[in-house]
């Protein structure tokens, strides 16, 4: 199961940037999937403009071309940022990094978000949740289950985030909806 995961928006910009095939981030408790401890972004204050912003951007950004992981190619690589540039710079944003900076901050509440409920319980809550209903799992292959508790204790040794600031839960919160129904989008299930 995800354990700290990064937005489906700020997974496709890393992996373009790192010249990996684009592969949507999914939010906390929604699917199985390999954890990943990926640096957290600078916090920012969001404002509606820049969820928008996010909601439009990331469609096109998972249209770009990721490079091939065992043949490099600069060229390509300059070609793919100066696109990703443009989307994000079209969609209101300044630049990649504050793209990346207005992610990671949406992708901080999203963590925090209990699926059931839609409120913000922070995300030691939701992974104790997880790691309950992986131990209760009886379907799941004895050796990734093994693997799935291992990532969650883990993630829950390593503490709970700093809590996101208030507006910035409200605001991620009204926007649930679109922002979940976009994740699923990336990741391939219906809405």
């Amino acid at each position: 199961m995800t354990i700290l995961s990064r937005s489906l928006f700020a997974a496709s910009v890393s992996a373009l940037l790192a010249g990996t095939a684009l592969v949507p981030g999914i939010a906390l408790a929604q699917a199985p999937a390999q954890a990943t401890a990926l640096e957290p972004g600078k916090a920012i204050a969001l404002t509606q403009e820049q969820i928008e912003g996010l909601l439009v951007a990331q469609p096109e950004l998972a249209r770009l071309p990721g490079a091939a992981p065992d043949k490099p190619d600069p060229k390509a690589e300059a070609q793919a940022q100066a696109e990703a540039e443009a989307i994000v710079k079209r969609n209101g944003f300044a630049s990649l990094e504050e793209f990346q900076d207005a992610s990671d901050t949406v992708d901080a509440v999203l963590g925090g978000i209990d699926p059931e409920t839609k409120r913000y319980v922070g995300v030691t809550p939701l992974l104790k949740k997880q790691l309950a209903a992986l131990q209760a799992d009886k379907a799941m292959p004895a050796q990734e289950k093994a693997e799935a508790v291992k990532e969650i204790e883990a993630a829950l040794a390593a503490g709970e985030p700093e809590k996101p600031s208030p507006a910035n839960i409200t605001l991620v919160t009204r926007n649930y909806a679109r922002l979940s129904a976009a994740m699923a989008e990336g990741d391939g299930k219906p809405k």
